[in-house]
């Protein structure tokens, strides 16, 4: 698992699928609060990638980064959840 943490090719392909995501889907987004869950699925890729880069540098900097990726992705997970309550209270 370590590996594919590490793996700068894994990164870059990660990033360039939220990218094609959040193109995608934007017209499907009709209110700003929409986007949070594609906003923290940018952040924790983000951050992974950075943290992959960052590693050769400093080890600490590069463990915090993979930290906060980590947190992003549980807050995009809260926030899918929050859209889909809240889709079904206003919408449905």
């Amino acid at each position: 698992m370590t590996n594919i943490l590490r793996s700068k090719p894994a990164a870059w392909i990660a990033f360039l699928v939220i990218i094609f995501v959040i193109v995608i889907t934007f017209r499907l987004r009709p209110v700003w609060w929409a986007f949070i869950d594609e906003f923290f699925a940018f952040m924790m890729i983000f951050s992974q990638l950075a943290a992959v880069y960052i590693f050769k540098f400093s080890y600490y900097a590069g463990k915090k980064l993979q930290v906060i990726a980590a947190i992003c992705g549980v807050l995009m997970i809260l926030s899918l959840i929050g859209e889909y309550i809240a889709y079904q209270v206003i919408y449905g």
